[in-house]
């Protein structure tokens, strides 16, 4: 009888235990969540000023800055990888005068590391005409406090 009795006991003392934590849990939990609401509205502030820093390098024509945008191994799917190709191709847009850009974010996640943005923008000559729509994704990820692109890719809009 006293086995019987020790064993409902100790199950009891489990179960209040393992409702106890679960409970703490749920509120480390619920708080993390608001906490990373919070932080997204400025992470998307960030990343929106590293958006105009880069129209700004390639309207200045500066290959060399919007090269140094990305990681070392970065890569432009799906053909263009390393930075040193990164501002080759960089140079040769901006040498065919394509040194227009505009560029909005329409979703962002991820977290203070590592961010997945996706937008719209457009790609002009020095002139205004715009020689290219659509949308991009970019992998965007911290390096020494900046946020430099990772993986970068084009979804040019349809011709109709």
């Amino acid at each position: 009888m006293k086995k019987i009795k020790y064993k409902n006991t100790l199950f009891l003392l489990i179960a209040m235990v393992m409702t106890l934590f679960s409970s703490c849990d749920q509120n480390v939990t619920e708080k993390n969540v608001e906490i990373k609401q919070t932080d997204m509205s400025t992470l998307e502030k960030e990343i929106e000023l590293r958006l105009r820093e880069y129209e700004n390098h390639l309207r200045n024509g500066d290959s060399i800055a919007l090269g140094n945008m990305y990681m070392e191994d970065a890569e432009i799917i799906p053909s263009t990888v390393g930075r040193e190709n990164i501002i080759k191709v960089f140079g040769g847009m901006i040498r065919d005068s394509i040194t227009g850009s505009r560029f909005k974010t329409t979703k962002l996640w991820g977290n203070d590391q590592l961010l997945v943005e996706d937008g719209t923008g457009i790609w002009a000559h020095t002139n205004g005409t715009v020689v290219g729509r659509g949308r991009y994704l970019l992998v965007w990820q911290k390096d020494n406090g900046n946020w430099k692109i990772l993986r970068d890719t084009w979804f040019p809009d349809k011709k109709n």
